[in-house]
């Protein structure tokens, strides 16, 4: 065996052993936090393919193709199929929610209030709202005059901002979870900001099972918004989905860019996420621009159900 055999067939078992463990999130938080990386451990097991077929480990290469492949096909949510395809145009019929965590201190006010002005959303849901100062809750003030803000620390908080009034309002601070029903066109919708702490060795697997009881206090339809500090696919997600009976909106959205560089966007993951109730349709979700925080905004926008 040559030194390249043996380098490859080496790298491709940490690549594969790291995929497969990302497979097993449901039975320890340790291996949910390796499918937070699978994207870009297929990127990275990608060359080795070709390479352990050209020097001769047509086993491993075999055994590393099945790992990518079943691993690619674990990406479910890239590829659509969790939203209705209705969209509508109609404004009347559209809520509009741009999601955002802050970094506490580092978001610029003034970039994230030129953004906000322009998306024109009728809600605001935050995530690491600085409370000292608190710079951009005073700043969208005027437009956004409704705000509930829950504070989880001494000087951050989640808050939900709405032009409009709120009907009903619930914090859960221990779980970092804060909701507000909006009225639109005669119908109540709930939206609810989400900040799930860090996976494994985090307590985000605590947090995730705790919010179990805290759904049934939201009403529906309810769209739920935030920083998961975790994949689409992930386990953490997916429960969070099952418990609040809601689906994810499907598409990569790399939202944590680890700042405003080159390097932030390759290495990009996708942790801000909307999911909705069944009775409603996500018909658009896209990233918005860097504002100073180390998260690009997530703007939705939520068809509502006719009645």
């Amino acid at each position: 065996m040559d030194s390249l055999q043996r380098f490859a067939i080496l790298c491709s078992w940490g690549l594969a052993a790291a995929l497969i463990t990302g497979m097993l999130g449901a039975y320890h938080p340790l291996a949910d936090s390796f499918s937070h990386v699978r994207l870009h451990l297929v990127v990275l097991a990608l060359p080795f393919v070709p390479l352990l077929f050209l020097t001769g480990a047509w086993i491993n290469g075999l055994a590393l193709t099945a790992t990518v492949v079943v691993s690619v096909g674990l990406l479910g949510q890239l590829f659509g199929g969790g939203a209705a395809a209705d969209v509508r145009n109609d404004d009347s019929q559209r809520l509009r929610i741009v999601s955002l965590n802050l970094n506490h201190v580092y978001a610029d006010a003034e970039r994230v209030a030129d953004f906000i002005a322009g998306a024109a959303p009728d809600v605001i849901t935050l995530q690491e709202l600085s409370l000292e100062p608190p710079g951009v809750i005073r700043r969208l003030r005027e437009e956004y005059p409704h705000q509930l803000i829950c504070r989880y620390r001494s000087v951050s908080g989640i808050a939900v901002l709405s032009r409009t009034p709120f009907a009903a309002t619930g914090c859960q601070n221990d779980h970092r979870l804060a909701w507000s029903t909006v009225e639109r066109n005669g119908q109540d919708v709930t939206i609810a900001s989400l900040h799930l702490r860090w996976p494994f060795p985090g307590s985000q697997a605590a947090q995730v099972s705790g919010l179990k009881d805290a759904w049934p206090q939201l009403g529906t339809p309810l769209v739920l918004t935030g920083d998961f500090n975790a994949a689409p696919w992930s386990h953490a997600v997916q429960t969070i989905a099952r418990s609040s009976g809601t689906r994810v909106a499907p598409g990569l959205r790399r939202s944590y860019t680890w700042g405003e560089n080159w390097l932030g966007s390759v290495l990009a993951l996708p942790l801000d996420h909307v999911l909705v109730t069944p009775t409603l349709d996500v018909t658009r979700a896209a990233l918005g621009p860097h504002v100073g925080s180390d998260h690009l905004p997530l703007i939705a926008d939520i068809g509502l159900p006719h009645f």
